[in-house]
């Protein structure tokens, strides 16, 4: 009986149960480990099968790959910390801003630009030293962190699931850049809403002047020698003809190292501070939460429960615009990533539409699908940097998805009306 429910009943399920079982204090790599064996045999795998789907989606090349890249990022901010260049950056960024609000809205969007993954844990120790004196709850600066991190995605080309969504539409990327830039402006208006409201409004008495900008500057080189240096390999490596495949994730990890290299040479840290930073608990604790988060994935995807999902909307005759908006939400909510949902539910929509619409309207559409699969994906339990900014923050899952439904809803909403507007305008 059970395994003839509905896919969305069966995955509403499951993350029910990570919910329940996160909020009782168990470890969330355990809570994601067994969300993957529930998803694996639920859905008919078998208990062989679903052990070895685990075991090959957490140890692939891409999970190994990811957790070392998390682990030299929290060794990263474990330095800054240490060395107090953290609290410097936030000093520093403090005298040129306007107020706290706009200081700790700003921080995570700065670091937003670079679309790393889990890229939430580099901004979470500046929203933390920021917050320091203003008695936040760890539940709102998890959200403040998380939310404001991702306000450019929706537009930002150098992220993968705009370019993925250029290539699939095979639209020129200005004009789909231009119809969803405004998506932004609902995420900057409900964080500002619903987030910073609970802030205290503290105007800052400090002048902004050429010697305070340059303070700032100097303070964040770390941040700049990332971008930089990943920008740089990405245009070398495309310019040369190598023998083999260049791992797509090493550019960063080597523009992390170069990082954690100047911020101990500039801080002169001691070799005993960098052997303890290097073994925190708390380090491995996330590299095994990246292996389930890895695990968990891999088995919704393989088990084929996202297309169930799909066919199950389609078979029930469900309104073409209601499939275009619910399919990228499902399948961000799955997946937890930005490829996914695109990848998973785009060449579907892209079917679902062909030979209905006129001129440009597709582009409308796109800025629907994006709008509703991105907050679909901001809702996930999967969610890289929902997950590290919960565990950095020690936060309640629970009261921090409360924080975060009433800008999800007004995004929503923003995002239909942006739609209504576009197709009036595009047909």
């Amino acid at each position: 009986m059970l395994l003839t429910l509905p896919a969305v009943l069966k995955i509403s399920v499951i993350f029910f149960l990570i919910l329940v079982l996160s909020r009782y204090k168990i470890s969330l790599y355990v809570c994601l480990f067994s969300a993957a064996a529930g998803v694996g045999l639920w859905m008919g795998q078998g208990p062989v099968e679903t052990v070895r789907l685990i075991l090959a989606e957490s140890l692939s090349s891409e999970s190994l790959w990811l957790a070392l890249i998390i682990i030299e990022i929290i060794i990263l901010s474990h330095l800054l910390d240490k060395s107090r260049q953290m609290e410097r950056i936030v000093t520093t960024f403090k005298a040129i801003s306007p107020g706290n609000r706009f200081t700790l809205a700003s921080l995570p969007a700065i670091i937003g630009l670079l679309p790393m993954p889990g890229g939430a844990i580099f901004s979470a120790p500046m929203v933390e030293s920021s917050a320091e004196k203003d008695g936040l709850s760890a539940e709102l600066k998890a959200a403040i962190n998380y939310w404001f991190r991702h306000i450019w995605e929706y537009w930002w080309p150098l992220y993968p699931g705009m370019l993925l969504a250029i290539s699939i539409l095979d639209v020129e990327p200005w004009r789909l850049i231009v119809v969803q830039f405004p998506l932004c402006f609902g995420v900057l208006i409900s964080g500002n809403i619903f987030l910073l409201s609970y802030c205290s409004k503290k105007k800052s008495d400090d002048k902004p002047s050429w010697i305070k900008f340059k303070n700032f500057f100097y303070e964040i080189i770390p941040f700049g020698i990332v971008v930089i240096t990943v920008f740089s390999l990405d245009l070398i490596i495309q310019s040369i003809q190598l023998p083999f495949a260049w791992p797509k994730r090493l550019n960063f990890l080597i523009s992390l190292i170069f990082a954690l290299y100047w911020v101990i040479k500039t801080n002169k840290l001691s070799i005993r501070l960098i052997k303890n930073i290097l073994f925190y608990r708390s380090t491995i604790n996330m590299a095994m939460i990246i292996l389930g988060i890895m695990a968990f994935k891999g088995v919704l995807i393989e088990s084929h429960i996202v297309d169930d999902i799909q066919k199950e909307l389609i078979y029930y005759h469900i309104p073409t615009t209601l499939v275009v908006a619910a399919l990228p939400f499902i399948s961000g909510l799955i997946t937890g990533i930005a490829t996914g949902f695109v990848g998973s539910s785009y060449p579907l929509i892209v079917a679902v539409l062909h030979g209905q619409l006129q001129n440009n309207e597709i582009l409308a559409y796109s800025a629907l699908a994006y709008g509703f699969g991105y907050m679909g994906m901001m809702m996930s339990p999967v969610h890289l940097c929902l997950l590290v900014s919960k565990d950095y923050f020690h936060a309640n899952f629970v009261g921090l998805y409360k924080l975060l439904l009433k800008p999800m809803i007004f995004v929503l909403v923003w995002t239909t009306l942006l739609f209504i507007i576009l197709k009036m305008i595009l047909s």
